[in-house]
């Protein structure tokens, strides 16, 4: 990210969003979770009508309106049903915690939040990973100022219309439009960011929170392993296969990047997945599969790794080229076999249409390679041994883990979700998320029962030291800490 010193006036623009955020969010954080709750379900509810937002993000990004409708709307709605509920108010409600040490006092944890939160969102998913990375922190009583990226804002500003017109209160939701330098601008004065997007460019925003020592969540991609056993059953595994890489076009962080097959079984796999692969219907929004890549750079990405995997000796099964008689950037569905591990596909993300099948020994095998990776965001296991599926994913150095099963795990928003390696900082979803959006405050107190107790424990440890009262601290320490 490039810094914006220079530009006054987008400093400007910047420092006034943030100044309006950080005046609103003093009143919003002051509304009980009750009342947030309330006014974030009703938005949700005006959400889930709005036929235009389907239609913006299925323009905005070429994805089918059924992947609009049934994952970023869908999921919104489930990510703000979940966190307004009673798990997400008990986890901002103070908490008690005892000392046996001191069991005449009791402690208070009561949670707050940050002020004003940057949240800066990707152009694959302009309505799930932009105002859905808005939802907690908006729960836990911050200010929000969203900025989405510059190739598909249309969304996001459908979003600060909709909330206006629920009757929200000006200033607590904005949207800053920008690229780089307005996201530096904004790291620069917001009180804590959201990042999802490129792993450079996470680390210059790390870098760029690190200094001012503010807190920092970031999702940024993976290489998902499916991990494909010699007992799997191949025909279900191979149609999630072809889900799990071509849905958003593959253009999906935690999308399946490789299939590790056990080499037995990899033959007959790869011909289910090219099957599978080579029905899906291309074209724009409607009655369609798959959509158009978003950016140049995406298609000319797969048609290089492409060429690098054929060059070291893999096959294409289907697919492979562009598709240029179509109207937008079209890469179909592409299938690589036989993928040698050392190929760049095999390593590097793609986030295209391209899945690359490895042939592994066993299991181990396949457990040596995925973890091998920086990447550490997501993956599945398959096998019909659901005991022995589960002792492997334990093993993968991945944020989740699917068995026999593909990014449904993304609709678990009881659970945290995040990556680690270098896949990201922080989660989104679960109790974890919103408790991250604030800080912990601790209030120690008297039980108020125990105030003569307290009385005469405090003469007994304070000055002067006595000997005897050291002698009932070490028989205490052996009864207690046995």
């Amino acid at each position: 990210m490039s810094d914006d010193k220079g530009d006054g006036g987008l400093t400007a623009d910047v420092d006034s969003a943030v100044e309006r955020a950080r005046a609103a969010q003093a009143g919003w954080a002051r509304l009980s979770f009750r009342e947030r709750r309330r006014a974030l379900r009703a938005l949700a509810a005006r959400t889930r009508g709005d036929e235009e937002l389907a239609r913006l993000i299925s323009s905005e990004t070429g994805k089918p309106l059924f992947e609009a409708i049934g994952f970023e709307i869908a999921y919104l709605c489930e990510l703000t049903r979940f966190l307004s509920g009673s798990e997400g108010r008990r986890a901002l409600v103070e908490t008690r915690r005892a000392s046996l040490i001191f069991p005449h006092k009791r402690a208070r944890v009561t949670w707050h939040p940050r002020g004003v939160v940057a949240v800066i969102g990707p152009w694959n998913f302009p309505l799930l990973n932009n105002f859905g990375d808005a939802v907690a922190p908006l729960l836990a009583g911050n200010s929000v100022l969203l900025k989405p990226s510059p190739h598909t804002p249309r969304t996001s500003r459908r979003m600060q219309a909709l909330w206006h017109e629920t009757g929200l209160p000006d200033g607590v939701f904005q949207v800053v439009e920008g690229g780089a330098e307005t996201g530096s601008a904004l790291v620069d004065a917001c009180d804590m960011v959201f990042f999802t997007g490129s792993l450079a460019n996470g680390r210059q925003i790390a870098a760029r929170a690190g200094a001012r020592l503010i807190p920092y969540v970031a999702e940024l991609g993976g290489k998902s392993a499916m991990i494909v056993l010699g007992d799997a059953d191949l025909y279900a595994a191979a149609r999630a296969a072809v889900w799990g890489a071509f849905a958003g076009a593959g253009q999906v962080c935690i999308r399946v990047e490789r299939a590790l097959v056990e080499a037995a079984v990899a033959g007959e796999f790869a011909r289910l997945v090219a099957d599978e692969a080579g029905k899906l219907r291309l074209g724009h929004g409607g009655d369609v599969d798959m959509g158009p890549l978003l950016l140049p750079e995406q298609i000319e990405r797969c048609e290089r790794l492409v060429a690098d995997a054929v060059a070291r000796g893999a096959r294409v099964m289907v697919g492979g080229k562009r598709r240029s008689e179509l109207p937008g950037l079209f890469f179909p569905p592409t299938v690589l076999d036989g993928v040698p591990h050392e190929a760049d596909v095999a390593r590097a993300e793609t986030f295209g249409p391209v899945l690359p099948i490895l042939h592994v020994a066993d299991a181990e095998h396949a457990i040596r390679l995925t973890n091998a990776s920086c990447l550490g965001l997501s993956g599945s296991v398959w096998s019909r041994d659901r005991g022995r599926a589960l002792a492997l994913a334990r093993r993968l150095e991945t944020g989740s883990v699917c068995i026999n099963d593909v990014l449904v795990n993304y609709f678990f928003v009881s659970a945290p979700l995040g990556g680690i390696k270098s896949s990201g900082l922080g989660f989104r979803h679960g109790a974890e998320a919103l408790q991250q959006f604030c800080t912990p405050r601790t209030i120690v107190e008297d039980r108020p029962m125990f105030g003569p107790i307290a009385n005469w424990l405090r003469r007994q440890l304070g000055f002067p030291y006595r000997p005897r009262v050291l002698q009932v601290l070490r028989w205490l320490l052996r009864a207690i800490y046995r």
